[in-house]
């Protein structure tokens, strides 16, 4: 007889199996696919401080490049600029409007460093345009 708790067991048993094994697997199978994923560009939403962090992790990825830094603050966008420059050696194309970013077919993800009541409108909105995840 399946109880609630053994339900619970059991799901939890196998979450832990699948997240254990996606860890280990998807790096061997997917090593040797090349295509439309071997190269990913990424729009950064929110350019303040925790948007560094992701500019930093982004960077340090070979198959990856930013190339939008969004922000409603032209002033914070020309300071990210030169932090961008000074940092990773180039400067992203700049936009005011997220909505704009989306619409770029060459946007493959964002990352969302906004104020907190803006991450889950906006993070709806990317996972609603056809060419980006999150």
């Amino acid at each position: 007889m399946t109880t609630r708790r053994n339900f619970i067991k059991k799901t939890a048993t196998g979450s832990v199996a699948l997240s254990f094994s996606g860890l280990i697997l998807p790096s061997m199978a997917n090593a040797n696919i090349l295509g439309a994923n071997d190269h990913i560009n990424c729009a950064i939403i929110g350019v303040r401080s925790r948007a560094k962090a992701h500019v930093m992790a982004i960077h340090e990825q070979k198959n990856a490049k930013i190339i939008y830094s969004c922000d409603v603050d032209e002033i914070i966008l020309e300071e990210h600029n030169l932090w961008c420059q000074e940092n990773i050696g180039y400067i992203p194309k700049n936009e005011k409007d997220f909505r704009k970013v989306l619409e770029d077919k060459d946007v493959d993800a964002v990352f969302i460093a906004t104020p907190e009541h803006w991450h889950a409108p906006m993070a709806i909105m990317a996972l609603q345009a056809e060419n980006t995840c999150m």
